[in-house]
């Protein structure tokens, strides 16, 4: 009897290895390959997040820019823009040594 316990106990123990193997390793929705997608995704939801907060930036900066004031000032600091009869000057504040 316990020759036939351990019989069934192999044939168990082979087929219960061969199916984690093929779970882990073979299968095409294997746990590695689950892994790499949610690794991903978390990615992309970093490059998502970054991304809204960019868009925030920007449609606050645009709606700054529909006064007046903000809109010269943009366009002389960021454009470097100038009236008709002024200078403008550059200054660099780094230092090359």
């Amino acid at each position: 009897m316990k020759f036939v316990a351990s019989k069934y106990i192999n044939k168990f123990t082979i087929a219960i290895f061969v199916f984690v193997i093929w779970i882990v390793f073979i299968d095409d929705n294997s746990i590695i390959f689950q892994y790499q997608l949610n690794k991903e995704i978390n990615k992309n939801e970093a490059t998502k997040d970054y991304y809204i907060n960019e868009i925030k930036k920007e449609k606050q900066e645009l709606k700054d820019l529909q006064n007046e004031q903000k809109l010269e000032k943009y366009a002389r600091e960021k454009l470097l823009m100038k009236k008709p009869d002024e200078d403008v000057y550059l200054i660099d504040t780094k230092t090359t040594k």
